[in-house]
């Protein structure tokens, strides 16, 4: 089967959460069909990406964004009714390479992955189209909403109106809708009644995301995460304030490494903090994982499945969370995870973490049973396989398409 894949970034190297996501669809889908993804870029910084990602599909066809036309398309969607996030991605010239593949080789199916990137797809309605939202975008900006002050609260409320209205008529003409939660399945049937949907949860690579043993720092507490991003920023910033100077009266060698890419000046301000580090871009997480002692998910707005909740796990590290971060799993409180919203009970589970080598010890195996039992790639990925045979049943795949499409320089 022909599958064109659209997503928003170049889903290579799997480092943050879509392009975890959408590299571990692709590598499954292109192991049984012939996969074309089509992303933005972020110019000839994603070239080395492209280049690796292309071991996975049989063509990828990446177009740079432009940061000129993304503030003129701002400006006329704020005078036009259209929703922000997706007149900045509204890049003609992957419009043009969508539609020029599609003429030339006709695709079976096409899989998009987030809702801004859906125009990209919304002329081809005669393809079976399987539209994955993840979380519904337009509750996170209204979540926002509560978050930011006047005129920006304004603009976030637009964004999320604008936007729930476009992920309606989304899920009303595409074939079938997934979500990657129970929770945000139950918002979807809320405010989206009537639509096929469907929940295609997260996995993590256990193979790769597997201790080894390295020598623990007493007290390390570990946070990762892209920190220019709001919920992230948020979140450190909570912990630092609230939660942080209690574990410190109770345990003084406690550290807090806030470690990942783009951190904020807001972040890096947290780092003059007593027992902040901040570590700035890494080349492996791994190793940094596996040092620590435990690892806290203090996230006060969460949609969807933390990425760094299920790797933290799979490193066996006992994890504190928050509520909405950890709401997004199926994992009993207990079972590797301990969670709070209020700062003094999230001090608390950590202290006890820190200070107890047994119990730590403890959590630290049931956190990897959890994940081995409940988040196998594997067994997601035969799922989203039932789901492409039910939409596609009854399509004859045509002998010989598959070498038809061997060169595509010419698109």
């Amino acid at each position: 089967m022909r599958i064109f894949f659209i997503c928003l970034r170049v889903p290579f190297p799997p480092d943050r959460g879509d392009k975890i996501v959408t590299f571990n669809l692709i590598r499954h889908l292109s192991a049984s069909h012939e996969v074309h993804v089509f992303c933005l870029s972020d110019g000839a910084t994603d070239d080395a990406d492209v280049a690796a990602l292309e071991e996975y599909a049989r063509n990828v066809t990446a177009v740079p964004r432009s940061s000129v036309s993304e503030k003129f398309r701002g400006m006329r969607a704020i005078l036009s009714g259209v929703p922000l996030s997706v007149a900045l991605v509204n890049e003609k010239r992957l419009h043009l390479a969508v539609k020029s593949t599609s003429v030339k080789f006709p695709p079976d199916l096409i899989i998009v992955y987030s809702s801004n990137v859906a125009q990209y797809a919304m002329n081809l309605d005669d393809i079976p189209r399987l539209m994955y939202f993840g979380d519904l975008d337009s509750q996170k900006w209204l979540e926002y909403v509560e978050k930011y002050t006047f005129p920006i609260n304004l603009i976030y409320r637009r964004e999320g109106r604008l936007l729930l209205d476009y992920e309606r008529k989304i899920a009303k003409t595409f074939s079938h809708s997934l979500v990657c939660t129970v929770a945000e399945k139950h918002d979807f049937e809320r405010l989206i009644p009537g639509s096929a949907v469907d929940i295609l949860t997260n996995g993590v690579d256990l193979e790769r995301f597997r201790s080894h043993h390295i020598p623990k720092q007493a007290g390390t507490m570990i946070f990762t995460g892209v920190m220019n991003y709001f919920p992230n920023v948020d979140g450190a910033q909570w912990f630092c304030e609230s939660v942080l100077p209690l574990i410190r009266e109770r345990v003084p060698q406690a550290t807090f490494m806030i470690c990942g890419t783009s951190p904020t000046a807001t972040v890096q301000r947290l780092a003059k903090r007593p027992g902040v580090i901040v570590t700035g871009a890494v080349p492996d997480v791994r190793p940094y994982l596996d040092a620590a002692e435990i690892c806290v998910v203090p996230l006060r707005i969460a949609r969807g499945i933390q990425n760094k909740l299920l790797e933290g796990l799979a490193m066996g590290l006992p994890c504190v969370s928050s509520r909405s971060s950890w709401g997004g799993t199926v994992i009993e409180e207990g079972e590797g995870i301990l969670v709070a919203d209020d700062p003094t009970e999230f001090a608390e589970h950590a202290i006890r973490l820190l200070q107890d080598d047994q119990y730590r010890e403890l959590m630290a195996r049931k956190a990897r049973a959890v994940v081995e039992e409940k988040y196998r790639w594997e067994d997601q990925l035969q799922r989203l396989d039932l789901i492409i045979e039910r939409m596609t049943a009854g399509k004859h795949h045509e002998a010989g398409r598959t070498d038809q499409s061997a060169d595509l320089s010419g698109c």
